[in-house]
């Protein structure tokens, strides 16, 4: 038992090591790490080497970062985070899912380094996760550390950075909970499907439907094959116990899930409301940046993964072991299983032999990015055969020749690739072609040292040599683009700071600089968006009455594509009637089309202008105008009035609000589908406004239920009810 603690101890050592050496750009050198310098429009940089896009998706800066420090900042002051103020015309925050705002990890936010520390708590919970998952499949430790390394910096987690990482981490928890229920079918493990439950309950909490969904049908998967792998007495209790896991886990999810259900029914979700996203293919030509992730060159620049779809890769040398592994004889229908699923995510990407129509019977499947999105699980499969296969070599001499033949494979398949993409590096000049030249010969010499490994070196010095070259090359790939970030940000905070101190309950339109949704960043109202889903009837307005020429139902920023600062000169009056009361633009002279509109100059610094409009409404109005407003804030107010009246505010009306006048609930109405009405006696009336998603109650209720049927199932047997058995009889079991 003390021996197994201590390997456990030196492999999550080795594993939490790699990862801080993958990230060794933030950790240990200083560069930063935050988004704002790429997408706030507020920041200028300085860079030590050569600067450019860390991550394929800038909504790491517009969503994950801001408002994820948001939720953060609203639990620490004690509140649930169900609604934003700060976007749009106020939003649901909770059930917009990808702030990620209930999962506990969130609140890491609240530290200035808070989205690093985020993404390296995911990735050490996956790399752990995995390790103990590994181990469960018979694999000793050196080995089960591996593949917690390798999935722990894996191509996804290095190439994209938003709430679409964030369920990859509770993976192997969910499936170390399958394997948990399977090994151990006896009375003492009653509560083996506590894990299962809680790694699908944090896979969901973790903010990207997408992505939990695709890697729940891997983990549906996985159960299905292990169950039919165990003798017919064995199965029923295993599938009750897998099932009992999953109601459970699906239990505790139910507040987020029903935010985010009652959300969507309002709310305009894009493409997916089509359901076509599952249409888009990859070209089979770049499949070779599967294992030589570099052939096009960096993120944004040349023909490279990004444009067709490939979010992450495999390494070479992983993808070696893992051909080996499908072979292999133990836990054979769990290999062939993983080998199927890469195979069908390969041929369902390129849209080969109309196996994408197969992919698409699978429910909700073609409201999912599929090609986007289900490249994690092909890599989790594709790392957990590596590490079988690799444990194959070892313990059986015999399958070296077929490992020197994968390496022949792999090795054709990156030289491939030099043909196939062209130009070979991208369009990368400089040091930094220099740099990509580098990366994509990595590939190669590690296919042969692997090579030489085979044929050369036996016992543990092969070992030592597979587990090196593997961690190595993962985290070579993991590290290096990360010091392509700035050395050094500054921050223009002179617009920031005016509007911090003057804004109030009014707020700002964006032209050009702090773009959305930065305003949640800073706690300033901004009526500008980026995200999905956004509420219908706030879209609608959008794109009839401020903004026409945006035709990209989910994104409101001025300028963008089409659009131009002509919009808001054109609908001036409608943006000032929603309370916006500045506006922010690029640091350079007014447009001739702003000029006439009576705009005034009351802040600037290196990066924005900041004017204020001549007359914006008031967040809070009355139809009788003699009535006066006191302790106002966006949540309540006071108001004396000398007659009955009405109280309009610029709230975003929703299902889930409520207002109460003097501690009655009163109705609240709307004139034009988007600010709420009430009515208000004569006197003085303490009026609040209080957001809860529909059938919220219902959901925590029942996700209580669940967590006390998981704490209950850790009770001793003592507290438990006991069932009679016959006189005679063995007592039964559970």
């Amino acid at each position: 038992m003390a021996r197994r603690a201590s390997d456990t101890w030196r492999a999550v050592a080795f594993i939490v090591v790699a990862i801080v050496v993958a990230n060794c750009a933030y950790i240990f050198f200083g560069y930063e790490s935050s988004p704002i310098w790429w997408t706030a429009g507020v920041a200028s940089h300085s860079c030590a080497w050569s600067c450019g896009i860390p991550t394929v998706d800038p909504n790491v800066g517009f969503i994950t970062q801001p408002l994820g420090r948001l939720a953060a900042m609203d639990l620490l002051h004690g509140h649930v985070p169900w609604w934003n103020y700060f976007e749009g015309m106020g939003q649901p925050l909770a059930g917009e899912m990808q702030s990620a705002a209930l999962l506990p990890l969130v609140v890491l936010f609240v530290f200035p380094a808070g989205l690093l520390l985020f993404h390296l708590s995911l990735q050490i919970i996956a790399g752990v996760s995995t390790y103990f998952l590994v181990r469960r499949l018979g694999v000793g430790p050196t080995l089960a550390a591996l593949g917690g390394v390798l999935f722990a910096v894996n191509g996804t987690y290095a190439w994209i950075g938003n709430a679409a990482i964030n369920p990859l981490a509770f993976l192997p928890m969910m499936i170390l909970g399958i394997e948990i229920i399977i090994e151990r079918n006896g009375s003492a493990q009653r509560a083996a499907w506590t894990v299962l439950a809680i790694g699908l309950a944090l896979s969901i909490y973790a903010g990207f439907p997408e992505t939990a969904y695709l890697d729940g049908l891997l983990a549906l998967g996985w159960a299905i094959t292990r169950v039919f792998s165990l003798p017919r007495s064995r199965r029923v209790v295993a599938m009750g116990r897998l099932t009992t896991g999953g109601v459970v886990g699906a239990g505790l999810s139910l507040p987020v899930l029903v935010a985010f259900y009652d959300f969507v029914k309002d709310a305009n979700i894009g493409a997916h409301a089509a359901r076509g996203l599952s249409s888009a293919s990859t070209p089979a030509h770049t499949l070779p940046l599967l294992v030589n992730p570099y052939l096009g060159g960096t993120l944004f620049a040349g023909p490279s993964a990004t444009p067709n779809n490939l979010l992450g890769y495999f390494t070479a040398s992983v993808a070696v072991f893992a051909l080996v592994g499908v072979f292999g004889r133990r836990l054979r229908p769990l290999r062939w299983y993983l080998g199927a699923w890469v195979t069908f995510v390969i041929l369902g990407v390129l849209d080969l032999l109309f196996v994408r129509r197969l992919w698409d019977v699978i429910p909700a499947m073609k409201t999912v990015a599929f090609s986007r999105y289900v490249w994690p699980t092909a890599e989790f499969a594709v790392i957990i055969l590596a590490v079988l296969g690799l444990s194959d070599l070892i313990e059986y001499a015999s399958r070296r020749s077929g490992a020197k033949w994968a390496v022949l494979v792999v090795f054709a398949v990156c030289t491939s690739g030099v043909f196939l993409i062209t130009p070979l590096g991208g369009n990368v000049h400089g040091s930094l072609s220099v740099a990509v030249k580098i990366m994509i010969v990595i590939p190669f010499v590690a296919l042969v040292v692997i090579g030489y490994g085979l044929h050369f070196v036996n016992g543990r010095a092969f070992v030592a040599l597979a587990v090196a070259v593997m961690s190595l090359e993962s985290v070579v790939f993991f590290a290096v683009p990360l010091f392509r970030s700035p050395s050094s940000i500054t921050i223009a905070s002179g617009s920031i700071e005016y509007l911090q101190q003057h804004e109030g309950l009014g707020r700002f339109v964006s032209l050009g600089g702090l773009n959305p949704n930065w305003g949640s960043q800073f706690s300033l109202n901004e009526i500008n968006a980026v995200d999905l889903p956004l509420p219908t009837n706030f879209t609608n307005y959008i794109h009839s009455d401020l903004a026409p020429t945006i035709l990209n139902p989910r994104v409101f920023v001025l300028p963008y594509k089409g659009a131009t600062v002509n919009d808001f000169a054109a609908h001036i009056a409608n943006y000032e009637s929603l309370g916006v009361a500045y506006l922010v633009t690029a640091h350079r002279p007014l447009s001739l089309a702003l000029q006439p509109l009576g705009l005034t100059l009351v802040a600037s610094d290196t990066e924005t202008n900041l004017y204020s409009l001549p007359h914006p409404a008031n967040f809070y109005s009355t139809a009788l105008a003699s009535c006066i407003q006191t302790n106002a804030a966006v949540d309540h107010v006071t108001l004396t009035c000398p007659a009955a009246t009405t109280l309009t505010r610029l709230e975003l009306t929703m299902k889930g609000w409520s207002a109460h006048v003097n501690g009655v609930t009163t109705s609240i109405t709307s004139s034009n589908d988007l600010t709420q009405t009430i009515a208000i006696p004569a006197g003085t009336s303490i009026v609040s406004f209080d957001f809860l998603p529909p059938h919220e109650n219902l959901a925590v209720l029942l996700a209580a239920a669940s967590l006390i049927a998981m704490a209950g199932s850790w009770l001793p047997r003592k507290y438990l009810p006991r069932r009679r058995s016959a006189p005679g009889a063995e007592p039964a079991s559970d």
